[in-house]
């Protein structure tokens, strides 16, 4: 049988020149040595699939599983072939007869496409994480098959916050207008139930930039429905999305997943017939990190050492890697540390410090390795996943550095 995700990527994989440059970007093959893990190996197993030399089945599996889909492969090719499209078609190829995947995409369509029930859930996974009733769930993680990362669920949480955001837009007192044009402001899901903190910040910090702010009434993104091979799925999220945010506003995201993905739209939705609508909606959209020029930070103070690790979604997916270290060292009086690496994954990679917690943990190991060299006081980040992952680094390995989005540091430092 014909698989459409497979077939779209076809010509990507015969352009793989094998040269194997890949195996020195790539962290899992750093952990495990095996040329499997890598975007050569990928590609020579999906152009064997291809050819009919082989079948997508649940031996090859384990390999596409692996993969972070962090682009440091895609950095280190030639031909810069996006092996990340590539390992998505495959887990999309792998969902047609792995056991429970039917039953992945129900919840997660369940989930994603309703966010009063996505609020519910994440008000039970606080409570959970209150009365302690997470923390007896490490007692499981010495069965064999109960994930190690849902062991750990209850130190890699954020703390509880008081109120979502989306409950307290109400009490903000945005502005419609402003000198410097409107925005529609995407809230993310780990903003809005993870860091609403960090996300009023970034709706202040726009405000006092001169920005008029719409924040839009959308659902997920889609991005964790795409990464686990649910393209359907995804497309589907894309396209409410779309009906969402009508308009010639510019679309403004704090998280760096969520701005790279509402950029992807327009391949996600190429061929359908929303396609010329998706091109028009990832044009407008913009990282946060984007319309907050430097000199709007004229005057702005702030002591102390911080550094900057950059999420993968932020600097290889959507080329805006000096961007923040720009806007941070716009800043008078803090002493900026450059973070070795900073470019390196840090193994959150969305729900994989779950389902791979083992290969996560030794990834994150190396990246706190190198926050700890810094000396710095404070690690910047721009993606819920990755605070989340540094701050339980941080705990894990008893660096004492704090973890801080940037919004929150920008904020604080203009007063």
């Amino acid at each position: 049988m014909a698989d459409p995700a497979l077939d779209a990527i076809q010509e990507q994989v015969a352009r793989c020149n094998r040269c194997g440059f890949c195996q020195a970007a790539c962290p899992i093959y750093h952990i495990t040595g095996r040329e499997a893990a890598t975007a050569r190996g990928h590609n020579e197993h999906l152009r064997r699939v291809l050819d009919g030399e082989l079948d997508l089945d649940s031996d090859m599996e384990p390999a596409f599983a692996q993969c972070l889909l962090c682009r440091a492969c895609t950095a280190h090719c030639f031909p810069a072939l996006p092996t990340d499209r590539a390992v998505t078609a495959a887990r999309s190829g792998f969902n047609r007869h792995r056991p429970g995947a039917a039953v992945e995409e129900r919840v997660m369509r369940a989930v994603l496409t309703d966010q009063g029930r996505m609020a519910r859930l994440m008000k039970l996974a606080y409570f959970g994480k209150r009365s302690g009733a997470l923390r007896a769930m490490r007692l499981l993680r010495w069965l064999p098959w109960f994930p190690k990362g849902a062991a750990e669920a209850d130190a890699m949480m954020p703390s509880p916050p008081d109120s979502f955001l989306r409950d307290r837009l109400g009490r903000l007192g945005l502005p419609e207008q402003g000198p410097r044009g409107t925005i529609v402001y995407f809230v993310g899901c780990g903003m809005n139930f993870g860091y609403p903190d960090a996300a009023e910040d970034t709706l202040r910090l726009l405000a006092e930039c001169g920005y008029g702010i719409r924040v839009a009434d959308n659902i997920c993104c889609g991005l964790p429905a795409y990464t686990h091979g649910h393209l359907d799925l995804a497309r589907e999220l894309a396209e409410a999305n779309l009906r969402a945010m009508t308009g010639s506003d510019l679309i403004v995201a704090d998280c760096a997943s969520c701005s790279s993905f509402l950029k992807h739209y327009e391949e996600l939705l190429g061929g359908a017939p929303e396609a010329e609508e998706a091109a028009a909606f990832a044009a407008r959209a913009r990282d946060l990190s984007e319309v907050i020029a430097p000199e709007l930070l004229t005057g702005a103070r702030l002591e102390g050492t911080v550094t900057y690790h950059q999420p993968c979604h932020l600097g290889r997916y959507q080329g805006l890697a000096a961007r923040p270290t720009e806007l941070l060292e716009a800043i008078e009086e803090v002493d900026f540390r450059p973070l070795r690496e900073a470019d390196w994954c840090c193994g959150a990679a969305g729900t994989y410090v779950v389902t791979q917690y083992e290969l996560s943990m030794q990834v994150l190991e190396r990246k706190m390795s190198n926050v700890a060299a810094t000396g710095a006081d404070t690690v910047v980040t721009s993606c819920p996943a990755c605070l989340a992952q540094l701050g339980y680094g941080a705990h894990r390995e008893g660096v004492g550095v704090r973890v801080r989005h940037l919004s929150e540091v920008l904020r604080k430092a203009m007063g």
